[in-house]
């Protein structure tokens, strides 16, 4: 037998023995114990976590830190955004309290009839009503508009006065609570003629009234149209309280509150308003009187 020949079986035992090992090593393994490998691995675990703790440590303190400034950044842009918002919003609440106050004052003047050929022009109060001395409101309309001496002031619920000056952008009236006016009225139920007067009060008087009239509490108090200047059949007031001696009326309409009001404006055909007496439905204030009451002399001797 050749060497040649000799050293290929040579290696052909070498392989085969390994091949043998190989497979004997493969059936070892797939027996050996599970349990074992097990701790081996929890072992090489228990090693390794703290290495792995101690270095995540810092990373999960930047990352912490990272988030920490991301959300401080995102409330301060929300807090900006919300702080708008609210501005907004209270610009936005005082000017619908604004709308709301107005469209409540003018309802007040909202359901106010315009008799026959009158025109109502809308005003606003400029003053507050009522006074210890006079009881009169300025309104924002004047002769611009077409408002005269006479024209009746009026709201909804009814008659507020008469207007007695007129400027060119405003006007005085006097209402029918001032000391000094005097309307023409009848009783509603009856129609009993009366005039109403003022009292600088809450209060009206019920004058001139027929003995034979008997006004009950709760009847309403309306214009008789006398003079043509007032218009027939605007509430004035109800009767209040009735005494032996007088008759007390409540004013249809809250004097106290008034913010907007309607004129009424034209009616007055075939009524001489430049020439009209309104002394028939007020009397003027008296002019002051400066003149000396008593003359004398005083304890010096001087004149006085």
């Amino acid at each position: 037998m050749r060497a040649s020949d000799k050293a290929r079986i040579r290696h052909r035992r070498i392989a085969h023995t390994l091949l043998v090992v190989f497979s004997f090593s493969l059936m070892f393994l797939g027996k050996a114990d599970v349990s074992a490998l097990r701790s081996a691995r929890m072992g090489v675990a228990d090693f390794v976590a703290p290495l792995v703790d101690l270095v995540s440590a810092p990373v999960r303190g930047i990352e912490t830190m990272v988030q920490g400034i991301r959300t401080v950044a995102s409330l301060r842009a929300e807090n900006v955004r919300l702080q708008a918002e609210n501005s907004m919003l209270k610009r936005w609440r005082r000017r619908a309290e604004i709308l709301e106050s107005e469209n409540r004052q003018l309802r007040s003047v909202a359901g106010a009839v315009a008799p026959d050929r009158r025109r109502a022009v809308t005003a606003r109060a400029v003053t507050a009503p009522g006074g210890a001395f006079a009881h009169t409101v300025l309104v924002a309309n004047g002769s611009d508009q077409g408002i005269q001496p006479g024209n009746p002031v009026v709201t909804a619920d009814g008659l507020v006065g008469l207007v007695v000056d007129v400027g060119l952008a405003y006007s005085r009236v006097l209402m029918i609570s001032d000391i000094n006016a005097q309307i023409p009225v009848i009783l509603s139920s009856s129609s009993w003629p009366g005039v109403t007067v003022g009292n600088n009060g809450p209060f009206l008087t019920l004058q001139f009234v027929p003995e034979e009239a008997a006004p009950k509490v709760g009847e309403l108090v309306l214009t008789s149209g006398h003079g043509g200047v007032l218009p027939a059949g605007v509430p004035v007031g109800r009767v209040d309280l009735v005494g032996d001696e007088f008759v007390r009326v409540r004013p249809a309409v809250d004097l106290r509150n008034l913010s907007y009001v309607s004129i009424l404006v034209g009616g007055t055909e075939g009524v001489a308003m430049g020439d009209l007496d309104l002394e028939e439905y007020y009397t003027p204030l008296p002019e002051a009187d400066e003149s000396r009451l008593f003359e004398g002399m005083n304890a010096s001797g001087e004149r006085q």
